[in-house]
């Protein structure tokens, strides 16, 4: 059966044959990776379009509520001393453990 496969002609394609086929294959590759970089641009453009909306709708919000914020966050401040005091806590409580954790605590803030 090999040898029935292989005793079969192979026809001779030309140079302008070939040339035909390389200028398709080039066009075929050249529209396919076109349309690849096309469909990227359009996601782009959908999820930035997304995200503008998002943040208008979250500007609008916090335009709303300026005052209910700041009076919430001037009687909810902890004094310094109570800052100090959590301070001197957390680092009596890793120095009693003798751990090797080396931290900053830059902001406490209250959740």
């Amino acid at each position: 059966m090999l040898a029935s496969l292989l005793a079969k002609d192979v026809p001779w394609i030309g140079v302008l044959d070939s040339l035909i086929y390389a200028i398709i294959g080039f066009a075929v590759t050249f529209v396919g990776i076109f349309l690849l970089i096309f469909f990227i641009w359009l996601l782009g453009k959908a999820v930035n379009q997304a995200t503008a909306s998002r943040s208008r709708k979250k500007a609008e919000k916090t335009e709303e509520t300026p005052a209910e914020v700041s009076a919430a966050s001037a009687s909810d401040e902890v004094s310094e001393e109570i800052r100090v005091a959590i301070v001197a806590a957390i680092a009596a409580y890793y120095a009693g453990e003798n751990s090797s954790c080396e931290f900053k605590v830059k902001r406490i803030k209250r959740l």
